[in-house]
């Protein structure tokens, strides 16, 4: 009796690493780097030099270093974003033009779930910010872990506010595709689960002053 409960405990630890393993591979990476930079200045924000490499690709690098069942990037036009069309094809992102991104996140959001949706083993999209390049690969796992199935919403926070990082599970596809304006899936995210990390963490880049600020800072762990 004793045996047989430690060889069920067995098989039980081992279909949960299974499962664990599996949750990325059910899961779109979704970056979003469409922005206008408005207050950023002239230049591209996503383009500034930190710690000796663009700002997105340090998310766009951690990003695909991960077993995601789909990469997906939302980007400028090539004639505006060049340099970050090239490295996103080089690391095998399916690459989305968002033609209109003063129309906010929302627009970008909408575009890439149209994108994912024809995709029946994705079970849901993980949103990533290409302005928040110290985000570690732990913390996006974290995310995913707590994604339990197609009903889930997980999203990241500081201990005030919920923000991306966050899963959104399939079936709020729906709603995702009614988003308009540049709130993007706030309301949504406020209303699930929220995974705490250390604040600089979740920082993100719009001013030229947080750029210096990051560029000060050493990652830390999430």
């Amino acid at each position: 009796m004793a045996h047989q409960q430690e060889t069920d405990r067995a098989k039980e630890q081992k279909c949960t690493l299974i499962i664990t393993a599996m949750r990325t591979e059910r899961i779109a990476a979704v970056l979003l780097a469409a922005g206008t930079s408005s207050r950023f200045g002239e230049e591209d924000k996503l383009m500034a030099d930190l710690r000796g490499k663009p700002v997105a690709a340090h998310v766009l690098e951690t990003i695909a270093s991960m077993a995601f069942a789909q990469l997906v990037a939302v980007v400028r036009p090539i004639s505006y974003a060049p340099v970050i069309h090239r490295k996103l094809d080089r690391r095998g992102f399916d690459i989305l033009v968002n033609e209109h991104p003063e129309e906010g996140i929302s627009s970008s959001i909408v575009k890439a779930v149209e994108h994912v949706m024809p995709m029946r083993k994705v079970r849901g999209i993980l949103i990533c910010l290409a302005d928040m390049p110290d985000v570690p690969q732990t913390h996006y796992n974290r995310i995913c872990m707590a994604a339990e199935d197609i009903r889930s919403v997980v999203s990241s926070t500081d201990g005030f506010s919920s923000s991306p990082p966050a899963f959104i599970g399939r079936k709020h596809f729906p709603e995702l595709l009614a988003l308009k304006g540049d709130q993007g899936a706030r309301a949504l995210l406020s209303h699930g689960l929220q995974i705490e990390t250390n604040g600089p963490v979740l920082h993100d880049i719009d001013t030229k002053d947080d750029l210096l600020v990051q560029t000060s800072t050493t990652p830390t762990p999430g």
